[in-house]
C-alpha cells in the first residue's frame, strides 16, 4: 500500500505527459476486474496466489482512481463551487446507498441458502464484479479523451522526467501554493490517516471493552454506512451555507467530540445501546467528510497537472495510513486502557484542524488556481512550450 502510494505522484506524473489518460484509465480497469474475476477462485489451496494478485490489485485499483481523479478539477472549473458541492454530495450518497445495498444483499442471500464463509464470499464476489463492471464500463464511457496537458523535456528519458516532474511539482507547491495548497495536502495526510483508521480500531475496541459479537459488529457497521447518507446531504447543506473550507472545519470539531464521548462513555458490556447510537453519528461524519475533501480538491487544483497532483492527492491519502492502527495497537499490548487508545485517534484529526486554520481563505485558495505557476515557472526555466490547454 505504501509503495504504491509513493508510485502514484509519478503515475500521475506520465499522465499528464501523454494523451492516454482515458486510455491508461481503461487499460487499469480491464486489469482490475480481471485480478477480480481470477479472485473468484480464492480457497484454501490458492490463497498465497490470491495474496500475491491482491498486493498487484491494490496498485491497479490507485492508479484507477488517480485517472478518475484527475478529472475532478476540470469538472469543478467547468460546473463552479456550487454545483459540484451538489454533484459531490450525490456521488458519495451512491456510493454509500450502493455499499448497503450490496451488503443486505450479500448478508441475504447467504442467510437464505445457508452458504459458508467460502460460497458467501465467491457469492459476494461474482456480485462485485457484475456490478462494479457495469459501473466501470459506463464511467470510461462518458468520460473524454484528453490531449497531454504538457510535454515532455526532450532531453529527459520518460521515466526519469516523471521523478523529476514530481520533484519539481513538490517544490512548486511550497514556492507558490504553500498557503493553499500545501495546507491541504497535509491536512489531508492528517485526517485520512485518524478517519481511515476509526474502522479497524473500532472493531477492536467493540470487541474488547463492550464484548460485541461478530454479528453485532456487523450490524453496528451496517448503522454506520446507512447513516453516511444523511450524512452527506447534510455536509452539502453546510457547505453550502458556508464554504467547504469552514465545512471541514465544523465536520473534524464533530468528529472530535464524537469520538471523545464514545471511547469515554462506551466503557463497560452493558453499554451496548451506546454503540448503536454512536454508529449513527459516526456515519453522519463520515458521510459529511468525504465529499467535502473531494470538493476542496476538485476546485483548488492548479490546471495543467491534473493527473499529477490527484497522485499527490492520493499519496496524501494512505502514506500515514498505517500509523493509528500501529499506535493503537502498542497501546493496546502494552496495557494502557483502550479508552486512550481509541481516544488517540483525535490527535490526528486535530492535527489536520490546526492545518485547516493555517490555510488561506477560501476565496484566496480559489484566487491562488485561475494561473498555474508551478507550469510557467517550468517553461520560463526549461525554455519550453506550452500545451494549448483543450476543454
Amino acid at each position: 500500500g505504501i509503495l504504491s502510494a509513493i508510485m502514484l505522484p509519478f503515475m500521475g506524473a506520465l499522465v499528464d505527459c501523454t494523451p492516454s489518460r482515458r486510455k491508461i484509465g481503461k487499460v487499469f480497469t480491464i486489469t482490475l476486474v480481471v485480478i477480480q474475476t481470477i479472485q473468484i477462485g480464492t480457497v484454501q489451496s490458492t490463497w498465497r496466489f490470491m495474496a500475491l494478485l491482491q498486493a498487484i490489485n491494490g496498485f491497479v485499483f490507485q492508479v484507477t482512481i488517480l485517472a478518475a481523479y484527475s478529472y475532478l478539477p476540470e469538472i469543478g472549473r467547468d460546473i463552479g463551487e456550487k454545483l459540484m458541492t451538489e454533484y459531490s454530495s450525490d456521488y458519495f450518497i451512491m456510493m454509500f446507498g450502493m455499499e448497503s445495498i450490496y451488503l443486505v444483499s450479500v448478508i441475504g442471500i447467504s442467510i437464505y441458502y445457508e452458504l459458508g464463509d467460502v460460497l458467501t464470499a465467491q457469492v459476494a464476489q461474482v456480485m462485485n464484479i457484475v456490478l462494479s463492471g457495469f459501473c466501470y464500463y459506463y464511467g470510461w464511457k462518458f468520460l473524454t479523451k484528453k490531449k497531454a496537458r504538457r510535454e515532455l523535456s526532450k532531453t529527459e528519458p520518460l521515466f526519469l522526467s516523471g521523478f523529476l516532474q514530481v520533484f519539481r511539482t513538490a517544490s512548486g507547491i511550497s514556492k507558490h501554493y504553500g498557503s493553499s495548497l500545501g495546507w491541504f495536502l497535509l491536512a489531508v495526510t492528517f485526517a485520512e490517516a485518524g478517519t481511515n483508521a476509526l474502522t479497524l480500531v473500532s472493531v477492536t475496541y467493540l470487541k474488547e471493552a463492550v464484548e460485541f459479537s461478530g454479528t453485532e459488529i456487523g450490524i453496528m457497521f451496517l448503522i454506520v454506512i446507512f447513516c453516511t447518507i444523511p450524512g452527506s446531504a447534510f455536509g452539502a447543506w453546510v457547505t453550502n451555507k458556508t464554504n467547504p473550507k469552514t465545512s471541514i472545519k465544523l465536520q473534524l470539531v464533530f468528529f472530535i467530540i464524537v469520538n471523545f464521548a464514545a471511547f469515554t462513555t462506551m466503557t463497560e458490556p452493558h453499554h451496548h445501546h451506546l454503540a448503536y447510537y454512536y454508529g449513527i453519528l459516526w456515519g453522519i461524519s463520515l458521510g459529511w467528510f468525504y465529499p467535502t475533501e473531494s470538493l476542496i480538491f476538485s476546485m483548488i487544483m492548479p490546471k495543467g497537472q491534473e493527473a499529477e497532483l490527484a497522485g499527490f492527492f492520493l499519496y496524501c491519502t494512505q502514506i500515514v495510513g498505517w500509523l493509528p492502527p500501529l499506535v493503537f495497537t502498542i497501546m493496546n499490548e502494552s496495557d494502557f486502557s483502550l479508552n486512550w487508545a481509541g481516544m488517540h485517534l483525535n490527535i490526528y484529526l486535530g492535527l489536520a484542524f490546526c492545518c485547516y486554520m493555517l490555510m488561506a481563505s477560501w476565496s484566496d485558495c480559489l484566487e491562488a488556481v485561475e494561473t498555474n505557476k508551478m507550469i510557467d515557472n517550468d517553461h520560463e526555466n526549461q525554455g519550453g512550450s506550452k500545451v494549448p490547454e483543450v476543454i
